[in-house]
């Protein structure tokens, strides 16, 4: 591969935040060619060498997993690797890893059929919450608090998946965690910035569906968690969602996003998240570059 000083970035639409990287990337001197997930991918050999690597900022999980797979397979290097997405873009893969791992999380349970679903919530003391293997922005996920409102949750998942085609789903346990979460924004193995995200009128504290902004230190606890998290996923760009158990008083991993939003918070908490993505980039293609010239010199 001969020394490139440009990237593949693979997008669904052109948002504020892939705005803001193109433009910090193009400030360092990294040309950008924009890949729609309409468009044809450029896989070939001619390609593999101009670009050499790719940026995948795909809204859809499911884009974003078969694009990385696609260039890995042409050759190129992806950010985040396949592996990491395919892990980060399934909450039950997601939690059997870091069990293994020894990663701090909620207790969980992989429900196969919906009358696995009564025995979780009975082994979590009738207080649960139900996600499904793919969601994002907090879709399809729910809180369980008891028999009667599992009822009703299996009921009308039925009427619109009568043969369970969404099975299995990841039972966790409800963690008391105040009216907060917390996101880490991790860029390479550092993590850059750190916020909780607090809501007063809904448990999910999405920022997309209003939970405010609060920036937060980065304390040792925290930095140690997101070390552990890249060293299994790898090198990456990721959003590491925390919450601190009052129970339990300590930190524990609600879940990880291989392509985290930051047009809103950053311009909260100060850190230029694009520009930290932009110099990551960088600093790859220069090491991969120096790599090359090693080789064939």
């Amino acid at each position: 591969m001969e020394n490139s000083s440009s990237i593949l970035m693979c997008v669904t639409k052109l948002r504020e935040e892939e705005k803001l990287i193109v433009e910090h990337l193009r400030q360092l001197g990294i040309r950008v060619q924009v890949n729609l997930d309409s468009m044809d991918l450029p896989i070939g050999e001619d390609d593999v060498s101009t670009y050499g690597q790719a940026l995948i900022r795909c809204l859809s999980q499911k884009n974003a997993l078969s694009r990385a797979q696609l260039l890995e397979l042409a050759g190129f290097e992806t950010l985040n690797s396949a592996k990491a997405i395919t892990i980060c873009t399934n909450k039950i893969h997601q939690a059997i890893v870091f069990e293994r791992q020894g990663i701090p999380q909620p207790r969980y349970q992989v429900a196969f059929t919906p009358a696995k679903l009564y025995d979780a919530l009975s082994s979590f003391g009738n207080l649960c919450v139900i996600k499904p293997a793919t969601s994002s922005w907090g879709r399809g996920i729910a809180r369980i608090t008891g028999k009667e409102c599992l009822d009703g949750w299996i009921a009308a998942r039925e009427s619109i998946d009568p043969s369970h085609q969404s099975f299995p789903v990841l039972v966790q346990e409800y963690v008391e965690k105040g009216d907060y979460d917390i996101r880490v924004v991790i860029v390479g193995r550092k993590p850059i910035a750190a916020f909780r995200r607090v809501s007063a009128e809904n448990w999910k504290t999405n920022t997309h569906l209003g939970a405010e902004i609060e920036p937060i230190e980065i304390n040792a606890e925290i930095a140690a968690i997101c070390g552990d998290l890249v060293t299994v996923l790898g090198e990456g760009i990721y959003g590491a969602d925390l919450f601190f158990d009052y129970q339990q008083l300590r930190y524990v991993v609600c879940e990880v996003n291989q392509n985290p939003e930051f047009a809103k918070s950053w311009k909260v908490h100060g850190v230029d998240v694009a520009y930290h993505i932009a110099k990551y980039v960088k600093e790859k293609i220069d090491r991969t570059n120096k790599v090359n010239l090693t080789v064939n010199s």
